[in-house]
């Protein structure tokens, strides 16, 4: 986790080497191994170094290689080095950086290059023979690309604070984007909180010329391959070749290795993996991991416990329950530019942060393996469909037996709720009060102004990025893909990377392995789900390997309690001033729901749902109250 910072002035202008260190200096935080600029004439580009493998102790950049004509900045992992040192002609060794690969990459495939790189990257290469700058972005945007562009400059950085060292970079508020951030939709890729200020998505390469720009998707998930073997045994123990690839080149590091352990199945899949890997050498796998005195329906120490008897990991733990979910917002706020909508983002402020105190700069997380193999969501849909009804029999049944629901209502859940479009769901549970009566609208829009919903077109937006792709997504495997799809993903992401920036810290998922993702999705689904049992082949591959406590436990606790109770604990003063301090959010949430709802606080008429939205009103007025004196608003008419 380094930095990269940019300026192409595509009018002609000379970069200023002071402007460049100004923009380096603003994201120090990220790199304390090393700093440094390269300008020549319009182009200048610079790097925070942060060391995580040992290739990087050797790495200079910004790299400029003479005979080639061309200068990386790279924030980057590359984990197919083997397969690239052989298809280049560079020798794998120690002093061969990463960045360096990705340069003969450009070099040899042009734009085609990041279709031959696996790993975790965003990069940009200035081509001094055709005068173009060259950016890209990993697969699934682990690492962080935001960009501003007009006609007279292309400036960029991994973090947005950096692009307004630019002082020609107008701080204008992105209205549309609040939009997106309240109804929980992240689908757009592309748009930031910030009018004109960009992110290159997942899986995107970007080509600059002084007259013209290219954005083009160099990959995407194929929903129409199939794998097929003979038998459960070849299926696991393909999935375990490739699991195990994911979590072995993402142990390469000069130094110990960290990883999140929740109790779960994907962060004790890591970690029982990873000190598999590392059996006999020096030094393991250290652990940090988040527990619940106070909220005990939260707590799973027990599966963590499990996990540190089974493996010799060290182990570390805070009491998430003695913070608020607002603890350091307003940190937060500084290091990622933006609003933050996750609950629990607090957890991964603390985990980072002990991480930090104890001397580590990678962190392995288990962040949503269950998206990757795929949850239950829409397989009982795919039986029905498929006229597969003693199996859905069965499986409605275990599950039955399991959640203490009668079959009646598991099949109104799992089969008739998914198949009903949403806007039929939407007039059957809409409010018929004096604000909807007009549109007859659906209950997700209550709490938003009537004004902002006309002027922005947010129902009809909403309903373009999310909701036709989720009705068309209705079978099992199209809604993997979806899923895979989401851009929500891509936001969480960008989270944690500003979280682990502040602690100097590089995240590393093996769940968002290129491989794994492929290789998932390619599964027949009775390889993802069976008998109620989600992530099958996963709990198969595990066998001796994670404790069997973990491997087919059918539940993981529910971190809401903890949630409702940290926020009405610490936070309970601030809901209540929104009352009375909601100056900024006005043209954007409706005053008459915030006051009813606030009343029923504590009583059975303010549930997880009220809260929730609450929690985003109040996090987006802490945000706009914090940038309020350099923020320029122009609401829209």
């Amino acid at each position: 986790m380094s930095a990269i910072t940019g300026i192409f002035y595509r009018d002609g202008r000379k970069v200023d080497p002071d402007q460049m260190k100004k923009m380096n200096d603003r994201l120090s935080h990220r790199g304390k191994d090393g700093s440094a600029i390269w300008c020549q004439g319009s182009v200048g580009l610079g790097h925070q170094m942060l060391w995580t493998t040992p290739e990087s102790l050797h790495e200079k950049l910004p790299f400029h290689d003479e005979k080639a004509g061309l200068v990386i900045t790279a924030d980057a992992r590359i984990d197919n080095r083997k397969e690239l040192s052989q298809e280049l002609s560079i020798e794998d060794k120690e002093d061969v950086s990463d960045s360096y690969f990705i340069l003969k990459s450009y070099e040899k495939w042009g734009e085609k290059c990041p279709e031959y790189l696996l790993g975790d990257f965003a990069f940009a290469i200035w081509d001094e023979n055709e005068e173009k700058l060259f950016c890209a972005r990993d697969h699934m945007g682990v690492k962080p690309f935001y960009y501003y562009l007009d006609d007279e400059m292309f400036v960029f950085g991994t973090e947005i604070k950096a692009l307004f060292c630019v002082l020609e970079i107008p701080k204008k508020l992105n209205e549309i984007k609040i939009a997106d951030y309240l109804l929980y939709m992240f689908n757009d890729k592309e748009i930031t909180f910030y009018e004109d200020i960009y992110r290159i998505p997942n899986a995107y390469y970007m080509i600059i010329h002084s007259n013209k720009t290219i954005l083009n998707r160099y990959w995407e998930l194929d929903i129409n391959k199939e794998i097929k073997f003979n038998s459960n045994e070849e299926y696991a123990a393909k999935f375990k070749e490739i699991f195990f690839e994911a979590v072995k080149c993402r142990l390469r590091s000069y130094s110990q290795i960290g990883s999140l352990l929740s109790g779960g199945l994907d962060s004790s899949s890591i970690v029982c993996t990873a000190s598999e890997i590392n059996k006999g050498k020096e030094n393991n796998i250290v652990t940090f991991s988040a527990v619940f005195d106070e909220v005990p329906q939260c707590d799973e120490r027990q599966y963590i416990n499990e996990v540190l008897s089974k493996t010799s990991v060290e182990s570390h733990f805070i009491h998430a329950d003695q913070f608020s979910p607002l603890c350091n917002y307003k940190e937060f706020f500084w290091h990622f530019d933006q609003p933050f909508y996750a609950p629990n983002l607090f957890m991964h402020w603390k985990l980072f942060e002990k991480a930090n105190e104890k001397g580590l700069n990678i962190i392995l997380d288990g962040f949503d393996g269950d998206t990757t193999i795929q949850r239950n969501n829409r397989y009982a849909v795919d039986l029905t469909i498929n006229l597969h009804f003693r199996t859905l029999y069965k499986e409605l049944k275990t599950l039955s037996e399991n959640s203490n629901k009668n079959l009646i209502t598991l099949f109104t859940e799992r089969v008739i709720g998914p198949l009903v479009p949403e806007f039929i769901k939407g007039n059957i549970l809409s409010k018929q009060n004096f604000l909807f009566s007009k549109w007859n609208r659906n209950i997700k829009y209550e709490f938003l102004n009537n004004e902002f919903l006309e002027n922005f077109d947010v129902i009809e937006r909403y309903q373009i990025f999310y909701e036709n792709k989720l009705n068309n997504a209705n079978t099992y495997k199209k809604y993997h893909h979806f899923r895979l799809n989401s851009g929500s993903f891509q936001f969480v992401l960008e989270l944690a990377d500003s979280i682990s920036g502040v602690f100097s810290i590089e995240p590393r998922y093996p769940f968002f392995d290129k491989r794994l993702l492929e290789f998932c999705l390619a599964l027949p689904n009775n390889q993802k789900h069976q008998l109620n049992l989600d992530r099958l082949i996963l709990r198969k591959t595990m066998d001796d390997i994670l404790p069997s406590k973990i491997q087919w436990r059918l539940k993981k606790s529910n971190l809401s309690p903890n949630f409702e109770r940290g926020l009405l604990l610490f936070e309970k003063k601030k809901i209540l001033n929104l009352l009375n301090d909601n100056d900024l959010i006005r043209n954007y949430t409706n005053s008459n729901y915030l006051e009813e709802t606030i009343k029923h606080i504590g009583t059975n008429n303010f549930d997880h749902l009220s809260l929730i939205n609450i929690w985003k009103i109040l996090t987006l007025n802490l945000w706009l109250k914090e940038t309020k004196n350099d923020l320029k608003i122009n609401h829209k008419k």
